[in-house]
């Protein structure tokens, strides 16, 4: 206050009654400013409880997207082969195109990249280097002496290596000898436990090469337990080894062991990127990236594959190289790990943007009511000459106080909901179970930040309406509520709907698989929009409702009728994250269950084979294919190879780097087991340096038949083959198709994922799966099924990211059931005086809970209303562009619980505190502090 303490009647009164000093009013200091803030939180728990859980909610879900999201960045999994070699090289697991300005796009790699076996010698030259030792390493599976397959243990790999790698964790024989014939083989323990043999006896690898006999000679151990826990080891002869990897000339990584006293290098963490940084030290890995940069071999900082214009249009740059220390040699280690790391980042960064704004709304709704509820209170400040700027510091020292206690609160819980989404996301695949958390103070700081700047800015563009305008007109208003709104808010209220409309109208353009994008989009720019337009909105609502059904009901309709109307403000904040809640709900989760059912759809249309041959161990060897056509009564026969390659557009400077879905295919075999409608060319002309596109990607890339499409291949091989074909979209098979023979040799485990057979028309379907059920019992793990098989086999990755959506969904809608339960309390509690005054002017108790049941049905009825228009106008849009028809897919009960889950948590949230108000006495409720 300019001259005058808080509550003071006179300047020069500074005598007490009684006598003695005055004490130091609160108005004469920021100190009085508290002493008044902390008696404020104290008088009005209730709304500061409310605002508490908000802020206490946003601090929970911002702390553990945080570590999610640092976790993306800077951790890993630990490892378990290279955990006795320092220092560990590998391919790089990316794909790069330098630009001339801005950060360079990289696409991630989904098969393992291969080094040249010469790097060896060269990084074995390295001053401080006392040896390096290049990996073998391939897929592998056993088959026991009654038939049974293996793979690694609980659901990890089973790999193959050559017995001069097994110093790298180090594993040593409990008994036996080593691997000297290409026929032997050491098992680790834990293996040949699980197998049931032993030294001497007969087991069958099968590989890419097929199913081979071996010897077992020798079991070996690493340092603690029987083997390792997400990988089983076999172990053959190196010569033998290189041979069975499919690239002799090649070796999957190269332990580095340090001399004595030489450092290694390998920081790791947000902090530890910080002091490496700042120090400046000869490490052992910064020597051996200075020597494989010397031969042309450098990493450009992100571990990707450099691919730039060399004139020619060959790669301009060389292949790059990672070299990791500490837990970071588990990214070279695991293929997953990079993996994992590459979706935890990208789906923690958009799922943090995402949470920012929820928590924005949802406090700022929160605070918003608080001060709205407080109008009487900051006219009667203004009214005894309290500045603006005095209001203003006030407010904000209440919610700053309150919001810095649930942010510290919150941090904790933070860190544990960053775990428990790990588990999540761990077991439903999206990420490798043994990836683990960089615990640091960063997402800490960062949510302290967030939080309190964003309680503080919603508190001043909350308070700044009613401490801006004169005393007398504030006094006005706190009597009776402004009907209208800003201008601005309406502006921006109509412009997002305008933009979901587009939203809307973008989902019949962009390609089928990004279809959802746009879809869910439009749901939050509308939902956006509704929250500014609440208070309009709802005054219309409300008089078109009163007018044609309230006031029906006599007393207590017309009471509700006029209360909605009076007070649109406050129907607003009521209905809003009903709304919120019904609109994001519906649209998350109907958008990706229509995206998959038109992927089984398409996928169904285009498979027209009689029967698919599936491998146990999630492969099937190449030869299989052939050996099925020599099966009577089969015509044709296919084998599909899942991969991704990423398409290289060095003219353009936005988004030089497409990622699609590939497949590989034998064109020679498609008659009667792949049906794609074709636009242009023939598929069957796909063998050799040829490619296939989808109209889609060839829009994309503005290419057509006879035009060359720079590609990179899953494991970084860069190729250029010629177009010879463009045929219709298919979410089922992606967009770029190759021969089989071109992708085999650059996958991972070198294994087609399916076979597809086709019968001749006048063949005996039953003796053709004899046939194939023969066939089947000469090659361990091979199994016969029909095309249905084949979609479960394509789902499984669109399944686990629905799970993931769904995940995420449920987390949100949590914080978001949260603040509708305490914004809904804080609403009825704040309307005591107004319930007791209509007691008191002759309005029942009975009348009064009839107006208030009214009322609350008025609230879940337009939450209902708009919430599912909200989702219904973007969903058909999807749905004919998806599945031909206006009705999105998937169970309609999910919808009924949505909405019933929402209305019950509206409906208590203002029936139990109505209640608990209602008791009291009209005179004392009349006489009680606001």
């Amino acid at each position: 206050m300019s001259d005058r303490r808080m509550g003071a009647g006179k300047s020069d009164g500074g005598a007490r009654p009684g006598g003695g000093a005055r004490p130091a009013g609160p108005g004469r200091s920021i100190g009085g400013v508290r002493y008044v803030a902390r008696k404020s939180i104290l008088a009005r728990r209730a709304q500061f409880i409310a605002s508490f859980l908000a802020v206490l909610g946003g601090a929970v879900l911002v702390t553990a997207c945080g570590v999610l999201l640092e976790s993306g960045l800077f951790a890993g999994i630990a490892p378990q082969r290279y955990v006795a070699a320092p220092v560990v090289v590998g391919a790089g697991q990316s794909v790069t195109v330098p630009l001339p300005e801005g950060p360079d796009p990289v696409e991630s790699l989904p098969e393992r990249a291969m080094l040249p076996a010469e790097l060896v010698a060269t990084v074995a030259a390295v001053p401080g280097v006392r040896t390096a030792v290049g990996e073998v390493s391939f897929p592998a599976t056993l088959v026991t002496g009654d038939g049974r397959t293996l793979g690694g243990p609980d659901g990890g790999e089973m790999l193959g290596h050559g017995w001069g790698t097994a110093k790298l964790t180090p594993f040593a024989l409990r008994e036996g000898a080593e691997p000297r014939r290409p026929d032997e083989i050491v098992l680790d323990a834990a293996t040949a436990a699980r197998a049931g043999t032993g030294v001497g006896e007969q087991v069958r690898i099968a590989t890419a090469d097929g199913a081979t006999p071996y010897r077992v000679v020798g079991l070996a151990t690493p340092p603690e337990g029987d083997g390792l826990p997400r990988q089983s080891a076999l172990f053959f002869t190196d010569a033998r080894a290189r041979e069975l990897s499919g690239h002799p000339a090649s070796v999957a990584a190269i332990a580095v062991f340090a001399d004595p006293g030489v450092p290694t290098g390998g920081d790791s963490g947000l902090f530890g990127m910080v002091r490496s940084l700042s120090q400046d030290r000869d490490t052992l890995v910064e020597r051996v990236e200075r020597a494989l940069a010397a031969k042309g071999y450098g990493d450009n900082g992100n571990g990707g594959q450099g691919y730039g214009d060399s004139g020619n249009g060959d790669r301009a740059d060389g292949q790059r190289v990672v070299v990791r220390a500490g837990v970071e040699r588990g990214e070279v280690e695991f293929l997953s790990a990079a993996q994992s790391r590459s979706v935890l980042t990208l789906v923690s960064g958009s799922f943090t943007g995402f949470v920012l704004m929820i928590v924005v709304l949802v406090v700022a709704g929160t605070l918003s009511l608080m001060v709205h509820q407080r109008r009487r209170e900051i006219a009667l400040l203004r009214a005894v000459a309290a500045t603006p700027r005095q209001v203003h510091r006030m407010l904000a020292t209440e919610v700053l106080l309150v919001s810095g206690v649930a942010t510290l609160a919150g941090m904790g819980p933070g860190y544990l909901a960053a775990q428990a989404l790990r588990d999540g996301f761990a077991r439903i695949g999206v990420i490798e179970d043994g990836f683990a958390l960089s615990i640091g103070p960063a997402p800490a700081i960062a949510t302290l930040v967030l939080c309190l700047g964003a309680a503080r800015i919603a508190v001043w563009v909350a308070a700044r309406r009613q401490v801006r305008v004169r005393p007398v007109e504030a006094l006005r208003e706190s009597a009776v509520e402004r009907p209208d709104i800003g201008r601005g808010r309406v502006i921006g209220g109509y412009v997002l709907l305008g933009l979901a409309l587009v939203a809307v109208a973008a989902v019949v353009v962009v390609p089928q698989s990004l279809a959802a994008v746009p879809a869910q989009f439009s749901s939050m720019l509308a939902l956006i929009g509704i929250a500014l337009l609440g208070p309009r909105l709802m005054a219309a609502l409300s008089r078109l409702a009163g007018a044609n059904l309230l006031r029906r009901s006599r007393v207590a309709g017309y009471l509700a009728a006029a209360n909605s109307v009076a007070g649109s403000r406050r129907l607003a904040a009521a209905v809003t994250p009903l709304v919120l809640t019904i609109g994001f709900a519906t649209s998350q989760f109907y958008s990706q269950t229509t995206l998959s059912t038109a992927t089984q759809y398409q996928a169904r249309a285009a498979t027209v084979a009689d029967f698919v041959l599936a491998g146990a161990g999630g492969g099937v060897a190449p030869d299989i294919a052939a050996a099925a056509r020599h099966v009577p009564g089969v015509s044709a026969t296919t084998p599909l190879v899942a991969t991704e390659v990423v398409a290289v557009d060095r003219e353009a400077t936005e988004e030089p780097l497409s990622r699609s879905t590939a497949y590989g295919i034998d064109a020679t075999g498609l008659t009667g087991t792949l049906d794609l409608p074709v636009a242009s060319g023939s598929l069957r002309e796909l063998r050799g340096d040829t490619v296939a596109l989808s109209e889609t990607e060839a829009l994309w890339l503005g290419k057509k038949v006879g035009d060359r499409v720079d590609l990179v291949l899953g494991d970084g091989t860069p190729t250029k083959p010629r177009v010879i074909a463009l045929y219709r979209p298919n979410l089922g098979f992606g967009d770029v198709l190759l021969p089989s023979d071109a992708v085999l040799p650059h996958t991972t485990d070198r294994l087609a994922d399916v076979v597809l057979v086709a019968t001749a028309p006048d063949a005996d379907r039953d003796a053709v799966a004899t046939g194939l059920s023969a066939l089947a019992k000469e090659h361990p793990g091979l199994a016969v099924g029909d095309r249905e098989s084949l979609l479960v086999a394509q789902d499984t990755e669109m399944e686990a990211n629905a799970w993931l959506n769904r995940l995420l969904l449920a987390v949100v809608l949590a914080y978001v059931a949260l603040s509708v339960a305490t914004t809904l309390v804080t609403i009825t509690t704040g309307r005591a005086r107004e319930l007791a005054l209509l007691r008191l002017v002759g309005g029942t108790r009975r009348q009064v809970t009839r107006m208030l049941a009214l009322e609350t049905s008025l609230v879940a009825g337009i939450a209902v209303l708009i919430g599912t228009a909200v989702a219904a106008v973007p969903l058909t849009s999807l749905s004919l562009r998806l599945i031909d028809t206006p009705l999105p897919s998937g169970p309609p009960w999910v919808f009924a619980a949505i909405v019933a889950a929402t209305v019950l948590t509206g409906v208590l949230s203002i029936r139990i505190p109505a209640t608990r108000v209602l008791r009291a006495r009209p005179l004392e409720a009349m006489r009680a502090r606001e």
